[in-house]
This record gives C-alpha cells, sequence and structure tokens, in this order.
C-alpha cells in the first residue's frame, strides 16, 4: 500500500499514531509501528494487528492523501468580509511613551520600531473610524481598542474618538478597549473609562524587583512600580465596576524567578482577583537572540504545568492551579480536544494554520494611517502593510499573507503538523521582507510546541479525563 500521512508519538513504553488525514488518534503495538516505518513485511504482524489496521483503514485512516496546493480555503472570501463585515479596529494614537520598558519593540532591542514623537491627528483618527464605519455594514457589534506607545499621552484624543464613535454607530454596540501602563491613569481618567465601560490592560510583571528591572520611567533609572500599584489602588476605590474589566500583562522574563512572580499574582491582595495574561519575551525581530538557561524556572513551570494536568484529572482543586500556566492549559483543550476529527482526506487544495484573516481579526492603524494585521508586526517591513485607510485594503496584500505557507510550500506540504501550525507572515519576518529561510527556522519549535500538546492530550485521555473542567 502507498506509504500514509502519519505521524508516530512514543510516551514512555506506549506508541500512538496520528493521522494526519483525520486528526484520529490511534493507541498501536510496536509490530505495526516498526511495519510503517520500517518498510515491514505483513508477515511480521499478528492477526490482531492486522485487525487493528483494517478497523483503523474502515474509520478512514491511513491514507497517503497529501496536500497538492498550498491554497488557503478563505482566499475568495477574504475581499468581501473586509468591505462589509469588519468589528473591530486599532488605533495607534501615538509612538511616544513615558516609560522604557527593556523589552519593548519600541526599546532599540529590535530592528523595526524606536520611540518618537509621532501621534495620530484627528483628522487621521476620524479618517480611521470612517474607514471602520464604510467597512462594518454587516456588524452589529464593534471593539475599538487604543493603543501606543503609552495612549493615554492621548486622552484628548482618544476621548474624542469616543464621543464620535457615539455619534457615527448609533445603531451598533460600541466596546472599548485599552493598553496602557497606568503611570497616567488620573482619578478623572478613571471615571471617564467607568463611565464608557472601558476594558483596560495595565502592564505589571510582579514585585518591585522584578518589575522594576525592565520597566522604567523615560529616564532609564527610575522604577515604576509605585505608581503602577497606586494607580491600581485608584481604580478599586474610585470604580470597583471598572476594577473587574483590567486585565493584567506579565511579561515573563527568563532571568527572573517564576516562583516569586507567581506567588505574587495570588498572594498580593491587590492584583490576586485579577485576571493575568502572560507572554515571553518577543524575540522576533530583536537584534540580540534570546537565551534561556535559567534551570530553576524551567523546572518551576513544569512543576505548576503538571499541577494543571492533574487538576483537569480531577486529582487537585482548581485553587492549586497557578494562573501564570491556565493559557498553556487552555491549548490543549483549544488545540488538540476541539480538533476538527473526520473520516474524510485531507483537502487536496489546503493551508496549514498559522494566518488570521489579515485585515480582519486585528486590523491595526499606525499613526500614519498605514493598515496592518495587527498591532504586533513590523510596521517597516512593506510586505506587512495591507493598505491605508484613504485607499482601502491591498487585496493582493492580503491574500498575500493569508497564503503565507506559499513560501514554503513543498516542506509544507510534507509537514505531519500541517494543521496545528501556528506560524503567520509574523514569523516569517526578518525585518525587511518576508522570506522562506525565516519562517522555517521556526518549524522545529513549532512541531515540538504541537507534539508536546498532543502527548499531553494522550495521558489526560488515558487518565480519563472529559475537558469538562473550568479553567
Amino acid at each position: 500500500m502507498d506509504k500514509p500521512f502519519i505521524h508516530f508519538l512514543k510516551i514512555h513504553n506506549d506508541i500512538y499514531l496520528f493521522d494526519i488525514n483525520t486528526n484520529m488518534i490511534s493507541k498501536v503495538t510496536e509490530r505495526i509501528y516498526n511495519f510503517f516505518t520500517c518498510n515491514g513485511e505483513k508477515e511480521d504482524l499478528n492477526d490482531e494487528d492486522i485487525l487493528m489496521i483494517d478497523n483503523m483503514k474502515t474509520m478512514g485512516m491511513l491514507c497517503a492523501n497529501r496536500i497538492e496546493k498550498i491554497e488557503h480555503p478563505m482566499t475568495e472570501f477574504v475581499e468581501d468580509i473586509l468591505e462589509n463585515s469588519l468589528n473591530r479596529l486599532t488605533l495607534q494614537v501615538t509612538q511616544n511613551c513615558n516609560f522604557r520598558c527593556k523589552y519593548c519593540v519600541y526599546s532599540g532591542s529590535y530592528h523595526n520600531r524606536v520611540h518618537n514623537n509621532k501621534r495620530m491627528d484627528w483628522d487621521m483618527a476620524k479618517a480611521a473610524l470612517d474607514f471602520l464605519k464604510s467597512h462594518s455594514t454587516n456588524s452589529s457589534e464593534l471593539n475599538i481598542s487604543f493603543y501606543g506607545g503609552e495612549p493615554l499621552l492621548e486622552i484628548d484624543l482618544i476621548k474624542k474618538c469616543v464621543d464620535y464613535c457615539h455619534e457615527i454607530f448609533k445603531r451598533k454596540k460600541v466596546m472599548f478597549n485599552l493598553t496602557t501602563n497606568a503611570s497616567l491613569l488620573s482619578d478623572n481618567i478613571i471615571k471617564y473609562f467607568d463611565k464608557e465601560k472601558f476594558s483596560v490592560m495595565i502592564s505589571l510583571d510582579g514585585p518591585r524587583e522584578i518589575h522594576d528591572k525592565n520597566r522604567t520611567f523615560a529616564d532609564g533609572e527610575r522604577g515604576t512600580y509605585d505608581i503602577v500599584i497606586e494607580r491600581i489602588n485608584r481604580i478599586k476605590n474610585i470604580a470597583p465596576d471598572l476594577l473587574t474589566r483590567v486585565t493584567l500583562n506579565a511579561v515573563l522574563d527568563n532571568e527572573n524567578d517564576f516562583s516569586a512572580i507567581k506567588q505574587y499574582f495570588e498572594k498580593e491582595a491587590l492584583v490576586k482577583d485579577i485576571f493575568v495574561s502572560t507572554n515571553y519575551v518577543n524575540d522576533t525581530n530583536r537584534k540580540e537572540v534570546i537565551v534561556y538557561n535559567n534551570g530553576l524556572n524551567y523546572i518551576e513551570i513544569c512543576r505548576e504545568n503538571f499541577v494543571g494536568l492533574m487538576y483537569l484529572m480531577k486529582r487537585v482543586s482548581r485553587d492549586k492551579v497557578s494562573k501564570l500556566v491556565v493559557r498553556n492549559l487552555a491549548d490543549i483543550e483549544e488545540k488538540i480536544e476541539k480538533r476538527t476529527v473526520s473520516r474524510q482526506v485531507m483537502q487536496a487544495i489546503n493551508h496549514p494554520g498559522g494566518p488570521c484573516l489579515p485585515g480582519v481579526q486585528r486590523p491595526f492603524v499606525n499613526a500614519y494611517g498605514k493598515l496592518f494585521p495587527c498591532e504586533r508586526v513590523n510596521e517597516t517591513c512593506e510586505e506587512m502593510c495591507i493598505g491605508n485607510i484613504f485607499d482601502g485594503f491591498d487585496k493582493q496584500a492580503v491574500k498575500r499573507l493569508l497564503n503565507i505557507g506559499k513560501i514554503t510550500e513543498e516542506k509544507c506540504k510534507k509537514c505531519w503538523a500541517f494543521n496545528f501550525c501556528n506560524q503567520c507572515g509574523v514569523m516569517a519576518d526578518n525585518g525587511e521582507k518576508l522570506t522562506a529561510e525565516t519562517r522555517l527556522k521556526n518549524c522545529d519549535k513549532v512541531r515540538n510546541y504541537v507534539e508536546n500538546l498532543l502527548k499531553d492530550y494522550i495521558v489526560l485521555k488515558e487518565h480519563g479525563c472529559d475537558f469538562t473542567q473550568s479553567l
């Protein structure tokens, strides 16, 4: 028979077959493993092995079908969505900031951005909101975010934008979001955000000694922890309802003590009940390679992930699970448990997972009025630009980013992690343009990540996890 499109996973003494076409997983014997990987003979199998292989074939598994052409299935629909169904927009109201966080993409540690005095004026902001209005005919709810730099440096512009939204979106529900370092959150601004039902993300990395290591004022010397905590306290005292819409963003620097950060967010009275979103220091377009060599942190993170897995198996209570690893656990459910399982073979024309619909999921307008897929991309790379608010979307640029897998087509067509790939255009950006070489550098990391998710999922299922436990 033709060689099936499969991948094997080994967990201790057990072997599992992952079928790429159907997304099905089956535990198999070592004889079956050797049969498929060593070009074995049918005589090497016993009757139970042959029956198992026949059953897998009946379920649609073990087909040799592979992708013939890389093309995203939404390619022909994206133009209509862009023209009529936008439901969000992020405005970069300034590229300036009163902080100088060492790992910020504007810090000078990256190839693509630096702090400057460029700000979005009212004419530009109004044009951006008019652009959203003209492209959101089919959307009943809109989400508008304000981003920087530090967006509160332009609070008057933000207020003007909010007033204008109320004027032009009278028949739509409009929600407002803002990402801030919190230092400029005066009492009046807090009350205003409470009145307008803003959701606010505040940057806080942990206790003072950890937060202040990377997050300083513009002089590069004074720590910012005390003012951030004072502002969160003001929110609690002035607008407790707003506090329920606050999310903390913690950047996990591998050089810092993970256990101290964990204990802080779980025990510190002011923040222990606030949701924390965690991210590691961004290594895309970074001038210096980040070296991860803190063994103690790795052990601690593994321990906390293990406790989370024990919770999913109903062995420990929810309060034992660190909020810093909830996102990792959620990936097992979202990416693996909820994967599409089908007896049908994979479509011959397909695209690996990873790219969002550029301009749809998180459209971003920078201070110059240029459109980008989201706020995380490299603004200095022309290939990441998908148009501007005056001339509209560059549909061809959108389709190129949507079909980013085409630049590594032959490799992608053979990859067993095709359905779970998380690489978008950002991971192909070498600082100047999108290249196959840059994209391929991330492939092993992606495959290792997917394989570990699959292994965790298999162990959980083997021990009776039904994924009904709420995270």
